[in-house]
């Protein structure tokens, strides 16, 4: 359904899937997220170390009528996550500039202007019959 407003069609709102829940204005469980918070900060920002208090939390807001109820899994939880779990390690490659590159300076090597090639469209040495191999100085 939309309205109309001087002229122009407005567009009615959708309520969100899981529908609207009260906020915890009485911090019911204000305690879990402080706990969840600092879960976070002990273990380097990674959730996944963290699950098991979001969940207690969610349940915490299903126990106090804060939002309705449904099961754990439908939520992406497991019946697992009841203990924290070391954080990950982040595999993190160094990046060129990490190692040392500077834009600039070591962007264009001018001992490897051979290798360049000068972009087309179509090429034209293939209408002609020559060999490709010739640019490469392999030929």
């Amino acid at each position: 359904m939309s309205e109309i407003s001087m002229g122009k069609r407005i567009m009615a709102g959708r309520p969100p899937d899981k529908g609207s829940f009260p906020l915890d204005h009485f911090s019911e469980c204000s305690d879990l997220k402080e706990e969840y918070l600092r879960c976070l900060k002990d273990h380097k920002h990674d959730n996944m170390s963290c699950r098991y208090l979001s969940k207690k939390y969610l349940q915490c807001r299903m126990d106090k009528n804060l939002m309705r109820r449904e099961p754990m899994q439908s939520l992406g939880f497991t019946d697992e996550e009841v203990t924290a779990k070391p954080a990950r390690k982040k595999n993190k490659t160094k990046t060129k500039e990490d190692t040392g590159w500077t834009v600039g300076v070591d962007g264009i090597r001018p001992e490897r202007s051979n290798e360049w090639r000068r972009p087309t469209l179509i090429n034209i040495r293939a209408f002609l019959g020559e060999s490709d191999k010739k640019d490469r100085g392999t030929g």
